[in-house]
């Protein structure tokens, strides 16, 4: 039973039209992700899912391609502008998203921590990880 469902998992972010980019998490977390949901995960408005557990979301670093891409196409914002978001939170005591070095790093940091959520490309995705939704290219 396990084994179909990660496989459907993993055949519906494959087969997603024009989505080069997968929301991904180590158990479902019970509740819908939209974009609305994964801005307010990254951006930490939402800090918990509807279980209670904390949200611990990942980047990967500013200048990695998939960073980019994931910044405008759910945050819809460029570099500078979330420097200057995250600069404005850091005086009321919020701290900007985990970054870590590579998507191998995501994946093994979504698989450690409770509650972790990242984004990789979706040609890097494992059948152990769960796809929250998966992103297309703007």
């Amino acid at each position: 039973m396990l084994t179909s469902v990660l496989l459907a998992s993993l055949l519906g972010a494959l087969l997603a039209p024009g989505g080069d980019l997968v929301l991904i998490t180590r158990r479902d977390p019970g509740e819908n992700v939209t974009e609305r949901t994964a801005v307010r995960l990254f951006l930490k408005e939402k800090l918990f899912w509807k279980d209670g557990s904390r949200i611990v979301p990942v980047n990967l670093p500013p200048d990695h391609d998939a960073r980019e891409t994931f910044s405008r196409a759910v945050l819809k914002r460029n570099r500078r502008e979330l420097v200057e978001f995250w600069n404005e939170q850091h005086f009321k005591g919020v701290n900007p998203p985990v970054v870590l070095e590579s998507e191998e790093a995501v994946k093994a940091f979504v698989r450690q921590v409770d509650g972790a959520v990242g984004y990789i490309r979706r040609d890097h995705l494992d059948p152990d990880l769960k796809v929250l939704m998966v992103i297309a290219s703007p």
